[in-house]
């Protein structure tokens, strides 16, 4: 009888032993998998990849401002600090690469593997969504043109014919080339050289979005002029790939969120005249 007892609690210590172990497996399981998803290189829990783990990597010409400028070496404007607000609001350190040539930046962005995200004064337009995505607009613009002020330009029927320079790839240069009678467009890859062209005479006019247009003749180039603002309508967003949608959706609750708490007002209102 004794036997048997010691047996009987033998067998119920194996199974309460069985038990413990089995519960102790399935805990460890979530370790287990976590540790795999760690080999995603960039992977996060909220469905969304970067290009480096915790940081925001952000593509931009950083010669547009008030949305991106240099500041020696330090990038600043009004799409500078919304996206370090907005990554702040993510969990994320912002990090912008080098300057970018602006018609680059959505091919880089479709192509993937150097930036999570692309900026500067990106347009929404049919073209370019079939090639990324876009956020919720971060900002309305319109159009513009610039003369130097003793040119005698005075509206835009007397560009006719004449030389419109504008930043190559950018939705100013569409409105130009389509809407000025017999122009003869000049491309050029930074706002900078669109300037110093007007100034040497090697061009008759700027086509460029407004906000940037206002900044660049009340800062640095005084002897030019903002003559007419072109009613286009545009909306500006952040360009995401199509291959990350989670972050698209990630990006547009941190934007919701810092619109709601004022912070976006407050660096508007810093930036953009």
């Amino acid at each position: 009888m004794n036997i048997k007892k010691w047996s009987l609690f033998a067998v119920i210590g194996m199974l309460v032993a069985a038990l413990a172990l089995f519960g102790c497996s399935s805990g460890g399981d979530k370790p287990a998998s976590d540790s795999g998803s760690s080999d995603n290189a960039g992977s996060t829990e909220s469905g969304y990849t970067l290009i480096n783990d915790g940081k925001l990597t952000v593509a931009a010409s950083l010669d547009f401002p008030p949305f991106e400028n240099l500041n020696g070496s330090t990038p600043e404007g009004f799409e500078v600090e919304l996206m370090q607000a907005i990554a702040e609001e993510m969990g994320l350190e912002c990090e912008y690469l080098p300057s970018t040539k602006f018609d680059t930046i959505v091919p880089l962005i479709q192509s993937g593997g150097k930036a999570d995200v692309g900026v500067s004064g990106l347009t929404i337009t049919d073209e370019r969504l079939e090639q990324i995505d876009f956020t919720e607009p971060v900002c309305d613009v319109n159009q513009s043109i610039t003369v130097l002020k003793d040119s005698g330009i005075t509206d835009v029927n007397q560009l006719e014919g004449k030389k419109v320079g504008a930043q190559t790839g950018t939705t100013g240069y569409e409105w130009a080339a389509e809407n000025i009678k017999d122009v003869e467009m000049v491309g050029f890859d930074e706002m900078t050289a669109v300037y110093a062209a007007l100034q040497s005479g090697q061009i008759d006019a700027i086509a460029v979005d407004l906000p940037v247009g206002n900044y660049y003749v009340k800062t640095a180039y005084t002897d030019c002029e903002v003559i007419k603002e072109i009613p286009t309508g545009e909306q500006y967003a952040i360009a995401v790939s199509k291959e990350n949608p989670e972050l698209t959706k990630a990006l547009n609750e941190a934007l919701k969120a810092v619109r709601d708490s004022g912070k976006y007002d407050e660096i508007a209102s810093k930036w953009i005249q």
